[in-house]
């Protein structure tokens, strides 16, 4: 027994030692393989054999997978310009790898050579959830910010959005569009106005009546007395066109609050612009002159609204225009030949000299630029025509969408804007903003 007890413990230190030997003989054999797998997948790789050289890399995976050897196989399939195989590759990177940074350049740069740009945006917008930056992130955001679709859906002609909708015309009939591009209301009626924050919008229907409806299409709001046609309805004043052709201020019931003019422009923060005779006047939401001076014109938007970003643009004389505050008093010293009322807190567009160019509400010039025509800045960007095609500045008025437009409106704050492409007009959209939510 006693040497029993002698032959126990030397075979167990025994053991133990040719397990630890065969473990780090196995561990090294394997390392061997991983390491022959890798030699074998890019020497093939530098010859151009895409199928041993993915074998060898698939191989050398199973044994050791790692970000590394991911990102090498994507770099080979972008070089031998295998685009699909590239994107296939670099889904499984990130699938496999969803915090890596390599991973994200890889599918971004894939998705990109594809022209996926929607793709491109799922991918950014995954990282920033998952803070994820990287230069190339960085690079590839600014290069895209204003890559655009183009909508399969045209129209004869288009108003500018409010509230996400705009007015389109097919047939010689009005109706709506959502800011994909969808008819939302169909065409069938002879005028249309623009949605407000109240949710309604004034119509005239085939007969000639004139009520409003809601987003849905519903009729809402009817008046027992007969109009030609309903002005926006903004903070429950409207303004109303009478059979007679005179234009009064309504409330949300239909009820006359003052006014019998030969013209009368939205009301908007307490401000309108009404024509008696052949003068205009400002007035404020009592039907109050704002000026005891006359105007030979105030310039209105689409909307038919005069006073925006705190000014309206006025002519007291033929052929000159300025600027004005809710007073009516003068705002800066320029004049201008022509203007367009401001669109938002950003910058208006002006007459001056035979072209256009931006102001801000100070009346300061701030345009480096001139111009064949201008739309005043919405939403950070302008519309602009150069040699006859319209196209896009920022506000740094850096051309952002290069001139090939006929004409062009204003981007709403979802990336949506209608442009004319000939005989018809086409909503665009950028990748960027214009997305299903």
């Amino acid at each position: 027994m006693k040497n029993y007890r002698k032959i126990l413990p030397i075979a167990l230190i025994v053991l133990l030692v040719t397990s630890w030997y065969m473990m780090i003989s196995t561990v090294a054999k394997t390392n061997n393989s991983y390491k022959n797998y890798i030699k074998e997948a890019r020497k093939f790789a530098e010859q151009g054999i895409t199928k041993y050289a993915i074998e060898n890399y698939e191989a050398a995976i199973s044994i050791n997978s790692t970000p590394s050897v991911y990102n090498e196989v994507a770099q080979y399939y972008k070089e031998q310009k295998k685009n699909d195989e590239y994107l296939d590759w670099s889904e499984r990177f990130l699938e496999e790898y969803p915090t890596e940074e390599m991973a994200y350049d890889c599918i971004l740069d894939a998705y990109l050579l594809q022209k996926d740009y929607e793709s491109c945006y799922d991918i950014i917008f995954t990282a920033d959830r998952r803070n994820i930056s990287t230069d190339y992130i960085k690079k590839t955001r600014e290069k895209i910010k204003y890559f655009y679709k183009m909508d399969i859906n045209t129209y004869d002609d288009v108003g500018v959005f409010s509230n996400n909708l705009c007015p389109i015309k097919s047939n010689d009939l009005w109706g709506f569009a959502n800011r994909f591009g969808e008819q939302r209301i169909i065409c069938k009626y002879l005028q249309v106005g623009s949605y407000t924050k109240s949710g309604v919008v004034s119509v005239v229907n085939a007969d000639g009546d004139a009520y409003y409806i809601d987003n849905s299409g519903s009729k809402v709001m009817v008046s027992k007395d007969k109009y030609k046609s309903f002005g926006l309805l903004v903070d429950n004043i409207l303004a109303a066109e009478k059979p007679n052709g005179k234009y009064v201020y309504l409330n949300n019931e239909f009820e006359k609050l003052f006014g019998e003019y030969d013209f009368a422009s939205t009301m908007n923060y307490g401000i309108a612009a009404v024509k008696i005779g052949s003068h205009w006047k400002l007035i404020d939401d009592e039907g109050k002159e704002i000026t005891k001076s006359d105007f030979l014109d105030i310039k209105l938007d689409e909307k038919q609204i005069a006073f925006r970003n705190d000014r309206a643009f006025v002519s007291a004389s033929k052929g000159k225009y300025i600027m004005v505050d809710n007073k009516g008093n003068q705002v800066g010293k320029l004049e201008f030949e022509d203007a367009k009322p401001f669109a938002s807190e950003s910058y208006a567009a002006v007459k001056i000299n035979g072209k256009w160019c931006f102001v801000d509400k100070k009346g300061k010039l701030v345009s480096k630029e001139k111009y064949d025509d201008a739309r005043s800045y919405n939403n950070g960007l302008a519309a602009v025509c150069i040699d006859g095609k319209w196209g896009f500045v920022d506000e740094k008025e850096k051309i952002v969408i290069k001139p090939k437009f006929f004409d062009a409106k204003d981007f709403n704050e979802k990336g949506s804007c209608f442009v004319n492409t000939g005989n018809k007009w086409t909503l665009l959209k950028l990748y960027r903003l214009n997305r299903e939510e």
